[in-house]
């Protein structure tokens, strides 16, 4: 017996059966065949005889129409010898024999034949519908009798006998040598070659096989070979099969049993390649159906998924017309995944890194990973081929890793290949070799069923990560309604953080063609701490809603997804320090780890030292050890700084605990309701927090022009409230057509203005629980001012602040002033000053050397809050009249006397006047007109009174100023005593005007710079006399009249009236 492989028409990776090539039938036959064909011959000549044969035989086989050449060499009773035997066409014969013959006995019952000799025959036969086709022998045939086949009962001496076999599978030639009784001592050797058989999809190349064949009491027992060069049924290729048969038959030849060794170097197919298959087969049975046991073992395999040492399969099979099955195991040794078939596996895992799952994830792909390489596999198997239908209802892998995975329990694993449908029932279960341990119970009642099941975990732990689930319940159908929930408690590292027990329900939703959906729908979210780079929260309840779908969304290896969590509120600290956490909104996306919020309001600190920030937009993800983003539209304040940033954005980190913020900012005077600087920007501001230590610092400009203000440099404490800001002003450049000091603080507005000088210093700040301390030292060198009092030339002083923060100097300070003009120029001025805060400046005097005297203002206390008034007092003491003529360059006056007064000023929102100033003459003077003016200059009588009046001696002389600087000042002048002085003429009028007691009263409107050309006019006698002198002596004669009247009943009087007209 024989085997071929022939592959199922339905599906070509179906497995394959097991036929006879050669069934036991066809090689009885084919001996009934050789002896039958020669006892026909020979009976037939030997009935006719030698002598009447020939005309006889030859009328027989044109009867039968057949077409035959022989020769009879020998006709006896016992021995019949034919020789050059042609049946057929002579051109195409179907049989041709040097000799034949056959031994025959005669008795009562008739001739019988007793055996049967050949020498060298050849017969060509053809396979037709099953059945074999002899030729024109065919109709030497007797018809069939209807009973049983048994093997004749002759002696048969077959030398070498072959036939010509032609099938619709190909061409078999056949050879038979042998001796001895049919039925009971024949033995022979029966051979077979092809070059090449198809048969049912199965290609046969250079199959052969050489049958030793023994018949003992009527049962012929097969041995020998059988194999080819390939045998090749669809995709599966078989090289160099060789089977070993060693088959009993029955007499009938339609039962055996035996066994079968089969050895095969290698078999491919598109699913892999298997090394070296031996093993034996056990049969027995008939044609409908034949049972044995398979014991087969390869070397190694190979395939796309999965390769492996030695392999097995063992059990039992059913072969037949009834159908064909296998029940048994599969075993294999070393077997180890293809790399291909864990990367998608581990590339989601790796997506996992960085998260809470993650060094889970990486135990669990260690795990899966060293389990996949060598593992030892372990299935109870069976096949039905009618209904194909594979099913596996126990598999063990265990693994040299200590993994362990294992299906048990009713029908397992089912699966009909002719239309995929997949059944499952029982339990699986995983263990050991870092795999969870899981125990997770299947069913399905249908194919197209769901499968529903309960799967149970224990705590998952790699490290500090720990995973826990409630009893996960699954229900798996079409579509995407596989369903799985459970109750999800995580802890694990985050970045250089670590999560605690984070805890949420899982709604999750399989799609079955990759696709897995968590939670579609909102869910709690709870966790006991949560700490990330230093940062640390409290416990917290959040509702988590999805972004877009669901939550998360793995396919493909790759992660997408987001939650959103409406206005968190959140608590914890960072290093030491207390925060809190508010936002309107958050998004958290898992594609980059990356998260948005919304009107963030963040607040460090203890109630009394609160740092505050408020973002309106921060973005970050979370990349390794590290969380980082940016931030836009922020606003904040450091502990106790008294500074307000705004309009902040930029960039943030936070890595290994330090949170570090570089970009943009505005910042403001934390004294918003009377600020003491205006708004300054920064583009290179630059914040870190290391446990709970502040650092900050950037350059400070002013928001239009961009003018450096000052650097700053901050630190502050959160946890004791402490800290200090250093402030460094290189240099601010005032320009009057640039930078002013009311661009940088409102403290100057309405009190200076057209600065044009440099102002420096450092300050410092310092802050604690009892409160904010501040100093500095700044200064000016050669500032030019304009103030409400005038203008100011060369202002030089260096400041130090006890108190930066509230104006605060030391007690006596010193300024230089090269010069003051109020509308006198007074120069090299001494201010003694100092400030005791609240926007005032506290005068302790000033002194100027003022026209051989002294310009002093006495102390006082300018308060520079809006809408107040400043009162300054400027008194003059020994003013020089000559000298000060000299400085003001009246070149046609001279005059002598020393003066005193006192100037008192008030200075508010419309600027500085003078109120109630007023001047005196220490014991007279004189005043005398030095210039040259002709009598055709001023007409007789003004010539006259000019000689008369060009030098005037005074005994007093008053003046009262009122008005403001910047408008109408209102000055008046009185001066009395007036004589003649050197040089003047005298008439009998003049004589008699000197002798009368004249006073002058002068009243001058003008604004105050033009004050001293207003005086000027007045002391220039050629102008006096043109306009006063006609009035003057109309009045004299006047009063002369009425003094005549009464000069004995009054005394003297003044003839002047009380005062002279306006003067423009």
């Amino acid at each position: 017996m024989t085997a071929e492989i022939e592959q199922d028409d339905d599906s070509a990776g179906a497995p394959r059966r097991v036929r006879r090539l050669i069934p036991a039938s066809v090689i009885g036959r084919v001996l009934a065949v050789f002896a039958l064909i020669l006892l026909i011959i020979v009976l037939f000549i030997w009935i006719q005889r030698k002598p009447i044969a020939n005309g006889y035989i030859q009328r027989a086989l044109a009867k039968r129409g057949v077409t035959a050449r022989y020769h009879i060499a020998d006709l006896g009773i016992s021995t019949q010898r034919l020789t050059n035997v042609v049946i057929g066409n002579p051109n195409h014969p179907d049989l041709v024999a040097d000799w034949v013959e056959v031994g025959t006995h005669v008795s009562l019952n008739g001739v019988s034949v007793q055996a049967i000799r050949a020498g060298h025959v050849r017969i060509r036969g053809k396979l037709v519908n099953g059945k074999l086709s002899l030729g024109e022998i065919d109709r030497l045939m007797p018809p069939s009798t209807g009973k049983p086949f048994a093997l004749p009962t002759i002696d048969a001496d077959i030398q070498d006998a072959r036939m010509h076999l032609e099938t619709p599978y190909g061409t078999v030639g056949l050879k038979l040598t042998g001796s001895g009784e049919l039925d009971d001592g024949f033995s022979g050797v029966l051979a077979a070659v092809t070059s090449k058989l198809t048969v049912a999809g199965c290609s046969f190349d250079r199959a052969s096989a050489k049958l030793r064949i023994a018949v003992s009491d009527t049962q012929p027992l097969i041995k020998g070979p059988l194999g080819a060069q390939q045998i090749r049924c669809g995709n599966v290729a078989l090289d160099h099969p060789a089977l070993q048969v060693n088959a009993l038959l029955n007499g009938a030849l339609d039962r055996w049993k035996g066994q079968a060794g089969l050895n095969v170097r290698t078999m491919e197919s598109a699913a892999g390649r298997a090394q070296s298959l031996s093993g034996a087969v056990h049969f027995n049975g008939g044609p409908e159906r034949t049972t044995g046991t398979v014991d087969l073992n390869g070397q190694s395999f190979a395939t796309k998924s999965a390769s492996g040492g030695v392999f097995a399969l063992d059990g039992n099979y059913t072969a037949g017309s009834a159908g064909n099955s296998f029940d048994g195991t599969v075993a294999a040794h070393n077997a180890q995944l293809a790399p291909a078939m864990m990367a998608s596996f581990i590339r989601v895992l790796h997506g996992t890194q960085g998260t809470p799952v993650g060094p889970l994830a990486a135990k669990l792909g260690s795990a899966a990973l060293r389990a996949a390489r060598d593992a030892d596999l372990n299935a109870q198997l069976a096949v039905d081929m009618n209904s194909r239908i594979v099913a596996v209802s126990r598999l063990n892998l265990t693994a040299a890793s200590g993994a362990q995975v294992a299906i048990s329990g009713n029908q397992g694993a089912r699966y009909r290949w002719s239309d995929g449908a997949l059944t499952l029932n029982g339990l699986v279960s995983t263990s050991g070799g870092g795999l969870p341990e899981t125990a997770i119970r299947l069913a399905q009642e249908a194919p197209d069923g769901a499968v529903t099941g309960t799967a149970i975990m224990r705590p998952y732990q790699a490290g500090s990560a720990r995973l826990a689930l409630t009893p996960v319940r699954f229900s798996a159908g079409g579509g995407d309604s596989t369903r799985i929930s459970t109750q999800v408690t995580l802890s694990g590292p985050l970045g250089n953080g670590a999560v605690d027990r984070i805890s949420m329900p899982v709604d999750a939703r399989w799609n079955g063609a990759g696709r897995l959906d968590i939670n579609r729908g909102c869910a709690p979210l709870t966790f006991r701490k949560l700490a990330v780079s230093g940062l640390v929260l409290d416990p917290a309840k959040l509702l988590v809603c999805p972004q877009s779908g669901a939550l998360l969304t793995v396919q493909k290896g790759r992660m997408r997804g987001g939650a959103q969590i409406a206005a968190p509120q959140l608590s914890g600290h960072i290093g030491s320090t207390p925060l809190t956490l508010a936002a309107k909104g958050s998004e958290f996306r898992f594609a980059d780890n990356g998260f948005h919020l919304a009107d963030v309001a963040a607040r460090l600190g203890s109630a009394d030292s609160m740092t505050r920030l408020d973002i309106g937009s921060l973005d970050g993800k979370i990349q390794g050890g590290s969380v980082g983003g940016s931030f836009a539209d922020s606003a904040g304040q450091i502990g106790n700084v008294p500074l307000l940033m705004s309009k902040a954005a930029g960039d943030w980190k936070l890595i290994n605990g330090a949170l570090t913020l570089d970009g943009g900012l505005q910042i403001a005077d934390a004294q918003t309701d009377s600020p003491r600087f205006k708004p300054l920007v920064s583009d290179d501001f630059h914040l870190k927090l290391v446990s709970s230590d502040i650092t900050a610092g950037g350059t400070l400009k002013t928001p239009q022009r961009g003018a450096l203000v000052t650097k700053v440099a901050i630190t502050h404490d959160l946890a004791t409230g402490t800290g200090h800001a250093d402030l460094d002003v290189p240099g601010i450049s005032f320009k009057t057509d640039g930078l002013q000091p009311d661009d940088v603080t409102p403290l100057t507005y309405g009190v200076i203005a057209n600065v044009d000088g440099t102002v420096s210093g450092q300050g410092h700040i310092a802050w604690n629980a009892k409160g904010v301390t501040s100093n500095g030292d700044f200064k000016t060198t050669g500032t030019n001012l304009a103030a409400a009092f005038g203008t100011v030339t060369g202002l030089s002083t260096t400041v130090h602040f006890t108190d930066l923060l509230g104006m605060v100097s030391s007690p006596d300070e010193v300024a230089t002033v090269a010069e003051v003009n109020p509308g006198i120029a007074v120069e090299n001025g001494v201010v003694h000053y100092s400030l005791p805060g609240d926007q005032r400046v506290k005068v302790a005097g000033a002194q100027w050397p003022f026209a051989g005297g002294q310009l002093v203002l006495e102390p006082t206390l300018l308060d520079f809050h809006a809408h107040q008034e400043r009162h300054m007092t400027f008194r003059v003491s020994a003013l020089d009249a000559a000298q000060f003529l000299q400085q003001f360059d009246f070149d046609n006056l001279n005059a002598t006397g020393t003066f005193d007064g006192i100037l008192p000023m008030v200075f508010d929102d419309n600027g500085g006047r003078i109120v109630d100033g007023h001047l005196e003459s220490q014991g007279g003077g004189t005043l005398a007109y030095v210039g040259s003016v002709s009598q055709k200059d001023l007409g007789t009588w003004g010539n006259m009174a000019f000689q008369a009046l060009k030098s005037l001696k005074y005994r007093n002389l008053n003046i009262t100023m009122n008005g403001p600087l910047s408008g109408e000042m209102v000055t008046r002048v009185r001066f009395g005593g007036v004589k003649q002085g050197k040089g003047t003429k005298s008439n009998f009028l003049l004589k008699r005007l000197t002798k009368l007691p004249i006073v002058f009263n002068v009243t001058i409107r003008a604004p105050f710079r033009q004050l001293i050309d207003s005086v000027r006019s007045y002391y220039d006698p050629t102008t006096m006399m043109q306009q006063n002198l006609p009035a003057l002596i109309e009045a004299e004669k006047a009063k002369d009249e009425k003094n005549a009247a009464e000069s004995k009943t009054a005394p003297d009087a003044s003839v002047q009236p009380p005062e002279s007209r306006n003067m423009p």
